[in-house]
């Protein structure tokens, strides 16, 4: 479906959603109680338009890509729906999310307004750890200074939003003190994976026209080869310090937190004349909150229960390149 027909769509039928549902299997029992689930929240709901977006066959090739340029093995299916007035239908994201949340955990479920939808956006951040990659490189640094589940335990802790980023940050880095700074490479070379399909996404939104920018509470060694291997426009990520070839364990500058992400997001945008209503964040933890509330369309992708609560948007069971759906972009 062209974006020209989506946009007409909405010209004629102002009060529409699209919501995608990405499952493993699209089994026709499953299909059934999701059609249940929506005509529970409300009986006038009506179908517009139905098409869909990733099939089994999109993903025949997997085995001869990297996991990076992979397509999510799953069906994603997309429907148009209408009610006759706003009013009936403002709260149905919410609804729905909670007994998606609750009875169809095993399935995307993502609610957004045909209007957001043909929107045109321009600029999108991501979370680096966790997100463009499926490690945490503090907690890799962290084991192999031997100290690892100490580290891992202030990561959960502040990923989860129990803590304070900047002072779960500031004593982990603290932990790393005396480190070599030679297991930097050796990380790099041996313990990064990205996350399936980031490859794919990052291309796709590039050949969209997005510039594409990494908001790392990470380290700017590590983020500039995330950047540099997918294709990114510009990253921000914290300095580790290092002196005489070992972590001093001390911090040097301003932290990006979650504050400083979405600084960053507005300053960006406003540097390239970009408005806020046309902007997309992705990420996973709590400290990302900020950033994806401020964007437009804000992912939290795999990502800690308070967050999956909080943002509008989310990708679970499907791989990064699920965000193409959310957004509706082919390759």
């Amino acid at each position: 479906m062209t974006t020209n027909f989506l946009y007409q769509l909405n010209q004629h039928f102002p009060h529409s959603y699209a919501i995608t549902l990405s499952a493993a299997k699209f089994e026709l029992g499953l299909l059934s109680q999701v059609s249940e689930t929506l005509a529970s929240l409300h009986p006038a709901i009506r179908l517009l338009h139905q098409d869909t977006l990733v099939n089994e066959l999109d993903w025949q090739a997997n085995d001869t890509l990297a996991q990076a340029e992979q397509t999510s093995p799953v069906t994603t299916i997309r429907w148009i729906v209408t009610l006759e007035s706003d009013s009936d239908i403002n709260d149905l994201p919410q609804r729905i999310k909670q007994i998606a949340t609750n009875n169809l955990y095993h399935v995307d479920i993502n609610v957004m307004p045909l209007a957001t939808l043909v929107r045109p956006h321009k600029l999108a951040l991501f979370d680096m750890d966790s997100t463009l990659i499926e490690q945490e490189v503090i907690v890799e640094l962290a084991k192999k200074a031997g100290i690892g589940e100490q580290v891992d335990t202030i990561t959960e802790s502040a990923m989860r939003g129990e803590i304070d980023f900047a002072e779960s940050f500031t004593r982990r880095v603290t932990l790393l003190k005396g480190l070599s700074s030679e297991v930097l490479e050796d990380i790099i070379a041996n313990h990064i994976t990205f996350s399936p399909g980031a490859k794919r996404l990052i291309s796709a939104l590039k050949n969209h026209g997005y510039y594409v920018v990494l908001v790392s509470g990470g380290f700017n060694y590590f983020a500039e080869y995330v950047k540099n291997s997918l294709g990114m426009d510009e990253s921000y990520a914290n300095d580790l310090d290092i002196v005489d070839n070992l972590v001093t364990g001390e911090i040097t500058s301003a932290i990006v937190d979650g504050k400083r992400k979405a600084e960053i997001l507005q300053a960006v945008a406003q540097r390239l004349g970009i408005k806020l209503s046309e902007t997309v964040a992705v990420g996973d933890g709590a400290n990302d909150l900020p950033m994806l509330g401020l964007a437009d369309i804000g992912i939290a992708y795999r990502a800690k229960p308070i967050v999956r609560d909080q943002a509008n948007y989310a990708v679970t069971v499907a791989g990064l390149d699920g965000v193409m759906t959310v957004l509706g972009l082919g390759d």
